[in-house]
């Protein structure tokens, strides 16, 4: 039989920083989204939209080999 999960309970003080850094971090992912939509805008207008899928591609796979071999490490 499977028990309930028990509830976390937290100060005030404990959830009112949780929320500052949760608030904290949510900004600056919308900022780094926002950067990096604009910086993709400007690097199609300078090298062309193939170019730029063929970087993420390859930027994608040489991520992929570099998890790989610190799997097998």
């Amino acid at each position: 039989m499977k028990r309930p999960t028990p509830l976390l309970r937290l100060t005030p003080q404990a959830a009112g920083t949780l929320q500052l850094q949760c608030t904290k971090v949510t900004s600056e992912l919308q900022e780094l989204t926002r950067f990096q939509k604009e910086f993709d805008r400007q690097l199609v207008a300078l090298i062309g939209n193939d170019a730029l899928r063929k970087l993420n591609k390859d930027t994608r796979n040489a991520q992929l080999l570099a998890d790989l071999v610190r799997e097998a490490a």
